[in-house]
């Protein structure tokens, strides 16, 4: 039931923001004939079902098996989204999670990952995106928000939320795909590297401070 009423006022709450969606040459949104990885950082995926807009049966959002994730579960289901629980490390519900990322993977679907979540470190990115897609041969879009006016939280992930009526851009940036030499902890560091760099040039362009 809360649940229920928190979807209710997020949905009002998002009707009031002026959101802008960009596509950078090469991305995409989610098809089932060419599926990929959208990766964001823990703090910046408030208004990203914006990016996935009519999109989200398409979309298998990976969640954790902390005391939240259930609740947050419920609210994506309600969202239009389908979930994954566990993580793509080797505890918490690592191993089955990752092996239903690739079944969902093979059978159409998109992951969506905060590859610095549930806990942290901020923007320091766990190489179970970079492994993932390495294994299935697909691409990684950065995917990342700013607003001209919000409010950052002081939590372990500086959790971005815009204020109502306020301006937004999200950004799903060019895709990235491992090159024929390169390892799993490079091919980690260029993710992160560019999910930074993306993140800051958005928020340059909206006049965000951090």
């Amino acid at each position: 039931m809360k649940e229920t009423f928190l979807t209710f006022l997020l949905s009002g709450y998002f009707k009031t923001l002026k959101t802008e969606v960009q596509l950078n040459k090469g991305a995409r949104l989610p098809s089932t004939q060419n599926p990929g990885i959208y990766m964001f950082w823990h703090g910046r995926m408030l208004i990203l079902p914006f990016a996935f807009k009519n999109k989200g049966n398409l979309v298998k959002v990976l969640i954790s098996r902390h005391r939240d994730g259930e609740k947050i579960a419920r609210i994506i289901h309600k969202l239009g989204f389908g979930t994954v629980r566990g993580s793509t490390g080797v505890r918490k519900g690592g191993d089955k999670a990752f092996r239903e990322l690739i079944k969902a993977v093979r059978n159409g679907y998109s992951i969506a990952i905060t590859p610095d979540g549930p806990k942290g470190p901020r923007e320091k990115l766990k190489p179970g995106v970079a492994k993932l897609a390495m294994l299935l041969g697909i691409p990684v879009f950065p995917v990342s928000f700013s607003t001209n006016m919000g409010k950052k939280f002081s939590s372990w992930d500086s959790f971005l939320v815009p204020y109502p009526f306020s301006r937004c851009k999200i950004v799903i940036d060019k895709p990235l795909i491992p090159k024929e030499t390169e390892d799993l902890k490079s091919f980690s560091n260029r993710l992160e590297l560019s999910l930074k760099n993306l993140t800051q040039q958005i928020d340059g362009e909206m006049g965000w401070k951090t």
